[in-house]
């Protein structure tokens, strides 16, 4: 049995824990990570052996044959080295390392040592890509003359504004986070790189100093074949298509819908020809996409293993791996590849991107001395900018707590804003950020993925933490952003007010809006029993700049050209701007005596999905359709894509005719009373609001 040490309990981990626990003479052994808890949470799914919080820590106890490197980029070449030393094998994830230099260091050290180093391009065994390979080998269309790759894909970190992510550091990055991954194809189908030429796409300001260029074409003068790449992030249709040109013919692979398909000609005059050899591509398309449908069902039902592409690739390169390490055919992503990868990136990187310039000198800690006049807490996102934004025009000092700050936007780079980085659910990193401020906005929501009990935990222990801290420190007013998520929101609830308790019924809702509405009962108790000075206010669908038009309150998105409605689309919908959220939360912060009370943030324009979408459409240009869809047959669709799932041995909570109506959102919103006690006064121009909401010119 080989004794393999995962090292990284992130999300790319369980990936590699499954993939791994599936192949014959593997012990799962060991796992390292600093954070014990996600370790053990690791151990516990996977039966992983031991946990670890150092790599020395791993290496002096534990019995390991092989690791799996799967920390953040820039500590791939720290990390991986010390199991080099030792004589370990090492499976990097891509990339290699974030320098050639350190790429090589690793490559000498693996040599020097005796050890088996490589890294995990787990592309080159997408099986789409493998089958081009096959019939490129087979000789299907003569031999080939060049390859071009275009990748245009959407990229979830990007669209969420998580710039402190490593990808947006500096310029570079996002070759070597993203790019690597079809220039693998590239390298594997044409060759070593010789030459590059590249060009990038004008760069944006994500952050105040640093620029990011979403999209960069180069070509490649590579030792086999030419090629061309055309690489960009951001993009709303997902494309990523390797294409090889040969004297008969073209193969191309779609790794998004995991199809090959050849154009090549046939026997016969041009005119037929032309309708014989666009039939066969045709039915090499539909072949594909019925035996790709095909899968999933048999997946789906539990009567094979997952079929998804992605983990088909993980699982493929994980195998290769461990099969070369046992005598079989050498692995091809080794380290002189990984190495040529990155070499790759830096060469077109050095090309198109400009140096980047030179860090920012620490700003003025204003703060330190003269004390915060509001905390926010998770203040780094949407609303939370805004409202930072508003609170220093007007003179205030902000104390900010957030678990990411790099690359915030701009309000953050004020003397008068003192950054705080740690999560709502660590007490100390609370009560360090509140400081002595009299108010704080609590706007972070602690959720994430998993089961409902996790969900509960984070949101739930998020809120009651910053709650116990606001009491400590005798705030005079604690703000809670909550949702409307936590109401009952269907036709039969009618009017809804401030005063509307949240939904009796939240066993029946969905995890997330179950566990707002725990948390606004929670607080509100403790208003009740220990006099928390607490106002919730709970905003509806948020609009405005920074966040996606595409809300899921319209409805359903398979992907953003289709919104499937949780209704027939007609009623008017709770929405509200993200400066008017802004605005009453700030006076919310300074209104007299509305401690203990609630109130729900929804605009006085109110446009139904179908009108919403269809002025969505013509502002953006795109052909974007709204589909009406009847309540019962909603359910009917999620009960039985429920079943299908517990018949495959997947676990989850049964679909809820209740939540499904409460997302419709057919219950009136009366806000006079935020309007009374707040002084609120929403956007009530419809052609502003959609200029406002939209960032366009005020439609007709």
């Amino acid at each position: 049995m080989r004794r393999v040490c995962i090292v990284g309990a992130g999300v790319i981990a369980a990936t590699h824990a499954e993939a791994l626990s599936r192949l014959p003479g593997i012990n799962l052994a060991a796992v390292v990570d600093p954070d014990e808890g996600a370790a053990a949470r690791l151990a516990a799914t996977w039966r992983i052996g031991q946990v670890y919080r150092s790599v020395t820590e791993a290496l002096d106890h534990g019995a390991i044959d092989a690791a799996h490197i799967l920390v953040p980029p820039p500590l791939h070449a720290e990390v991986a080295r010390p199991f080099l030393e030792a004589g370990k094998a090492v499976l990097v994830e891509k990339p290699l390392a974030v320098t050639t230099a350190a790429c090589e260091m690793l490559r000498d050290t693996a040599q020097t040592c005796g050890a088996v180093l490589a890294v995990n391009q787990n592309f080159l065994f997408h099986p789409a890509f493998l089958q081009l390979r096959k019939q490129l080998s087979a000789g299907r269309f003569g031999p080939p003359r060049s390859v071009a790759c275009t990748y245009a894909m959407p990229l979830r970190q990007l669209a969420a504004r998580q710039f402190g992510h490593w990808m947006f550091h500096a310029p570079g990055n996002i070759l070597l986070e993203q790019a690597v991954h079809p220039l693998s194809q590239i390298l594997a189908l044409a060759g070593a790189v010789r030459d590059i030429r590249a060009i990038a796409e004008p760069a944006r300001e994500i952050s105040p100093g640093v620029a990011f260029h979403a999209g960069v074409t180069a070509s490649l003068d590579c030792v086999s074949l030419p090629a061309h790449l055309s690489f960009a992030v951001g993009r709303q249709f997902p494309v990523w298509q390797v294409a090889v040109v040969c004297d008969d013919g073209v193969i191309t692979a779609d790794m998004v819908t995991n199809r090959v398909w050849g154009q090549g000609r046939t026997r016969w005059v041009e005119p037929v020809d032309n309708l014989a050899s666009g039939l066969r591509t045709a039915s090499a398309m539909v072949g594909a996409s019925v035996r790709n449908l095909a899968r999933f069902g048999v997946s789906t039902l539990g009567l094979a293993g997952r079929s998804d592409p992605f983990f088909q690739s993980m699982r493929g390169s994980i195998a290769a791996f461990h099969a070369a390490l046992s005598g079989g055919a050498p692995f091809p992503a080794d380290a002189g590849f990984g190495t040529a990868l990155v070499q790759a990136c830096e060469r077109i990187s050095a090309q198109a991107f400009a140096p980047p310039p030179p860090a920012r000198l620490p700003r003025p800690a204003l703060l330190a001395v003269a004390g915060s006049d509001v905390a926010l807490i998770g203040g780094t996102g949407f609303i939370g900018s805004e409202v930072a934004r508003r609170l220093i025009d007007e003179g205030r000092r902000v104390s900010v707590l957030a678990r990411n700050v790099t690359n915030l936007p701009a309000p953050f780079d004020r003397p008068e804003v003192e950054l705080h980085r740690g999560d709502m659910r660590d007490r100390s990193a609370v009560e360090r950020a509140i400081g002595s401020a009299p108010v704080v906005i609590n706007l972070a929501h602690g959720g994430g993925g998993g089961s409902f009990e996790a969900i509960r935990a984070a949101m739930l222990g998020g809120a009651e933490g910053v709650a116990q801290a606001c009491m400590a420190a005798s705030v005079r007013r604690m703000i809670h952003v909550g949702s409307i998520a936590s109401l009952y929101c269907g036709a039969e609830a009618g009017t809804i007010t401030g005063a509307t308790p949240p939904d009796p019924e939240d066993e029946r809702r969905a995890d997330y809006a179950r566990a707002k509405i725990l948390c606004d009962r929670l607080l509100m108790d403790l208003h009740a029993q220990r006099g928390l000075p607490v106002v919730i206010l709970r905003p509806g669908l948020v609009l405005g700049p920074g966040t996606s038009p595409f809300h899921s309150g319209l409805g359903f998105f398979n992907n953003e050209q289709h919104c499937i409605g949780w209704n027939a689309g007609r009623n008017p919908l709770p929405f509200v701007l993200v400066q008017d959220v802004a605005a009453a939360i700030l006076l919310a912060a300074s209104a007299e005596g509305i401690e203990g009370h609630c109130y729900n943030l929804v605009g006085d324009v109110r446009p139904s999905a179908r009108e919403f979408i269809a002025q969505l459409a013509q502002a953006t240009g795109r052909p974007l359709r709204f589909h009406p869809k009847a309540p019962d047959l909603l359910l009917l669709e999620e009960g039985a894509k429920w079943l299908l799932k517990r018949l495959g041995g997947r676990r989850g909570p049964a679909p809820s005719r209740r939540d499904l109506l409460s997302r419709g959102l057919r219950a009136r919103f009366d806000c006079d009373d935020a309007k009374r006690d707040l002084g609120w006064r929403p956007v009530g121009d419809a052609r502003e609001f959609m200029r406002l909401a939209l960032g366009h010119p005020a439609l007709d």
